[in-house]
């Protein structure tokens, strides 16, 4: 089984690949994503939200920054370099039995 850490990175490749079916390869099937007001219940309405940011992120790189893990919580900064902007924000995850069991996305700019 794979610890906090392992996981978060293994979710970090993921999103930097640009892959639906692998970022949400990641979640518990009855995980929480909770992004400002949006809450999306479960693996299949996760892996919904994520078939839908390689569109959004078009061309634009993203960078994670300042990966911290204390137990089960893992937490970083994140930002998306869309050249005339930079957009960012923070996630925190808890992670257990391998999975991203609760994550909660903190945007610092406005979305992307």
């Amino acid at each position: 089984m794979l610890t906090p850490k392992e996981v978060a990175e293994k979710h970090i490749i993921a999103v930097k690949g640009g892959d639906p079916f692998l970022m949400a390869d990641d979640y518990a099937l009855d995980a929480l994503l909770v992004r400002g007001n949006d809450l999306y219940h479960g693996k299949a309405e996760i892996l919904s939200y994520f078939k839908g940011v390689p569109q959004r992120m078009g061309s634009a790189s993203i960078e994670f920054l300042d990966i911290s893990v204390n137990g089960p919580k893992v937490t970083f900064l994140w930002q998306i370099d869309r050249g005339a902007n930079i957009i960012s924000g923070k996630d925190v995850m808890i992670i257990e039995s391998g999975l991203i069991q609760r994550q909660e996305v903190f945007l610092l700019t406005d979305d992307f």
